[in-house]
């Protein structure tokens, strides 16, 4: 499909006096051409008209001077009139002259080809013998003279160009005039609008134009300004009311931040001490990073009549609404070991299950919008008892990992969780408490599932349970504060920079073994794990 045009372009994209000349040019052309062919016209017609009177002059003249040789016959005579007669006047074809009673011509003469192609005019005239003493006059013959139009032509042209190269230099002479005058008045009026314009784009709203001028673009300039002024004037409000908001928001952030800080405290204060985590374990380490400033994670420790308990639950949300379900499971977990004791971890799972729900009202079928919200938790429960040499391990979808030096054996929780609704006569769910021998050596981790479905990599992949346990094992027998700065640097890694997905939480630890108990784990040790 072929483009625009040169015309086309000069409309769209050309400048205002190239538009306004090619209109002045396209219009004097067409009137000049108007005028031109009009004048060629009325020329060509009075030449025509010259033409035929001068042929008729000449006609009647020269039949008048035949007619004595026509009368005597005297075809020499007549011949030469004819030949000076064609000499004289370049415009004559050709001349006949015939007797009256006879066809063939007397005398004939003639120029030029008669079919060249030009337009011819003939003029007829009869040769007439006078009577003598004013007697009656006579037809003695006729006079037959073919003239050519084109000296016609020829003179109408002549005649026209000083016309059309008076019309040229009009017309250039006014393209002229009227392109300084537009760029005077009209085009730098313009510029200089345009580059207000531009400069009030990149923000400078103090720009202005003059307006000494009472015409159309005296009217734009100042239609111009006022709207400089208004923009102006919206523009400092505008940012006037930024600034307040800007201002307002930051205060309110800060109020919401130093109260979610506080809370982080508080929520802090519900995790258990060093002197606590010390007194019944040889080493500890905790990676507990909340997605936001406060976490939907927690862990616990505490002692108890005969050892200790070591807990880590995953409660629903993250942030603020995470942190407030974390406060309500940390209270219902405690109530339920005041209440009955930790050598059975299954019942005190069982027990947190039926305590959030009813501190939720989660019991039975949702009727309110509230009561639609299903909030719940994940929860492992490790109740150690280091003089027996035994740990008791019940788990709600969060698996124990022991470590030894032949590998990683994952004991798995039951899958149900805890404090969500239940519909209306479905069977409570059970848990399974699983006996753990404590030797020398081991390396217990419990963890929600914020570290394993952290994304990264380069396909953006989960860090996943095989990759934990391949660090898990690379840091057997390390100190425990060395293998969390491992775990931290492989998770970093492997994040790269991308957003944390959860909270993130593994505790570790060690416990430290009566000296009757202190002998490495058998090598079947993993197997009765």
């Amino acid at each position: 499909m072929s483009g625009p045009g040169p015309t086309a372009s000069i409309w769209r994209g050309g400048s205002l006096l190239a538009r306004v000349g090619a209109v002045i040019l396209a219009t004097t052309a067409a009137v000049g051409l108007v005028a031109v062919g009009l004048s060629e016209r009325i020329v060509e017609g009075q030449r025509h008209q010259d033409l035929l009177r001068r042929a008729a002059l000449v006609a009647a003249t020269q039949a008048d001077a035949l007619s004595g040789p026509v009368w005597e016959l005297d075809d020499r005579a007549a011949q030469g009139m004819i030949d000076a007669l064609l000499a004289r006047d370049p415009a004559i074809r050709s001349i006949a002259v015939h007797e009256a009673s006879r066809e063939a011509p007397l005398a004939r003469a003639e120029t030029g080809d008669p079919d060249d192609g030009e337009e011819r005019v003939t003029v007829e005239r009869p040769i007439v013998l006078p009577g003598r003493n004013g007697g009656r006059t006579e037809t003695v013959g006729r006079l037959t003279i073919v003239y050519s139009t084109a000296e016609v032509v020829q003179a109408t042209m002549d005649a026209l160009v000083p016309v059309v190269g008076l019309l040229l230099l009009s017309l250039l002479g006014a393209i002229a005039v009227l392109g300084v005058q537009m760029n005077r008045i009209v085009l730098r009026p313009l510029r200089r609008l345009t580059q207000l314009s531009r400069a009030m784009a990149r923000g400078d709203y103090g720009a202005r134009m003059d307006t000494d001028r009472s015409d159309e673009i005296g009217v734009l300039a100042d239609s111009f300004n006022r709207m400089a002024e208004t923009v102006q004037d919206h523009t400092t409000t505008l940012e006037t009311r930024v600034q307040e908001r800007t201002e307002a928001l930051a205060a309110t952030n800060r109020a919401i931040m130093d109260s979610i800080n506080y809370a982080q405290l508080i929520q802090s204060s519900i995790l258990p001490a060093a002197d606590t985590l010390n007194a019944g374990l040889t080493e500890h380490f905790v990676l507990w990073r909340p997605r936001d400033v406060v976490s939907g994670d927690f862990y616990l420790c505490r002692e108890v009549a005969d050892g200790f308990v070591v807990a880590v639950a995953d409660c629903t949300g993250h942030g603020v609404p995470g942190a407030f379900m974390t406060m309500t499971a940390s209270a219902m977990l405690n109530n339920a070991l005041d209440q009955m004791g930790a050598r059975d971890p299954a019942a005190i799972l069982s027990a947190v299950d039926r305590k959030v729900r009813a501190a939720l009202h989660q019991d039975g079928e949702a009727r309110t919008l509230a009561e639609r919200f299903d909030n719940g938790l994940d929860l492992a429960l490790c109740h150690v008892v280091p003089a027996e040499g035994r740990m008791v391990y019940a788990g709600a979808r969060i698996p124990l990992l022991v470590v030894t030096a032949e590998g990683v054996t994952e004991l798995r929780g039951d899958r149900a969780s805890l404090g969500y609704r239940r519909e209306p006569g479905a069977p409570e769910p059970t848990f399974t408490n699983h006996d753990v021998p404590l030797r020398s050596g081991q390396t217990f981790c419990l963890g929600t599932d914020g570290m394993t479905d952290q994304n990264g990599g380069e396909r953006g992949r989960s860090f996943g349970r095989k990759r934990l346990r391949d660090a898990l094992l690379r840091g057997e027998g390390q100190p425990l504060d060395r293998l969390r700065a491992a775990l931290e640097q492989d998770l970093d890694q492997y994040q790269a920079g991308r957003e944390q997905r959860d909270d993130i939480t593994l505790f570790g630890f060690r416990v430290r073994l009566a000296r009757t108990l202190q002998q490495p784990a058998p090598s079947g040790a993993r197997h009765a794990a």
